[in-house]
């Protein structure tokens, strides 16, 4: 378990520190062919840097799930550019979600899932501080309990894989660099890994998610 959570903090730090130094990369190719600091600044895109906390409330679709919404949180890293009314971000999110299906007729049985989410979205200005994000969420699986334990020899983790989903979101950006944002968070993927779950059908995961976050840059 401890080489996985290392594995998965890797990998934010690699998309984290690739973004930054593009960002970096853009800076001085504008400080050497732009003469006056002014106007190196006025020409280069506003950079966001940032972390956010925040709820989740998920809901599994399909099979002997039910579709009631169940707490988790959600936190991480933001990066970002911006450049009058447009902008992008990309995200290293770590999350959690509980799914509870019907185990028997008699007895509930949970799924507690952590996630390593990394959202792409394009941004666009509606009104002063506030923006509309729209794009793509890539979720990879960290670890799965469940309760009751799956048969012996069956790792929890086997019932579900990566996936896609899409995100619609509003952020305001508030003064003193404080955030706060919702997003619905629609999955578009099958979750259910089929080829070793015990379980079978289509699985899709919905999310409701709230977070606030604060801006370094």
């Amino acid at each position: 378990m401890a080489y996985i959570c290392k594995k998965h903090t890797q990998m934010i730090r690699t998309i984290l520190l690739a973004a930054f130094t593009a960002a970096l990369s853009f800076s001085n190719n504008c400080n050497a062919q732009i003469p006056g600091v002014s106007k190196v600044t006025k020409a280069l895109p506003k950079v966001d840097l940032g972390i956010k906390l925040g709820g989740n409330f998920n809901q599994l679709n399909g099979g002997s799930a039910k579709s009631a919404y169940q707490p988790g949180v959600v936190g991480g890293v933001f990066f970002g550019l911006r450049e009058g009314k447009w902008g992008g971000r990309i995200e290293g999110l770590v999350s959690s979600a509980k799914y509870t299906y019907s185990y028997s007729s008699t007895q509930d049985g949970t799924f507690k899932n952590i996630y390593l989410d990394v959202p792409l979205l394009l941004e666009h200005k509606l009104i002063s501080r506030l923006w509309v994000q729209l794009g793509p969420q890539f979720s990879d699986v960290i670890s799965v309990s469940a309760t009751p334990n799956p048969p012996p020899g069956t790792d929890a983790k086997s019932y579900f894989k990566s996936s896609f989903a899409g995100v619609l979101g509003l952020e305001a950006r508030l003064p003193v660099h404080f955030v706060v944002g919702a997003r619905y968070i629609l999955g578009v993927t099958n979750v259910n890994d089929e080829s070793f779950s015990a379980a079978g059908g289509s699985w899709k995961a919905r999310t409701i998610q709230a977070y606030i976050g604060f801006r370094f840059l």
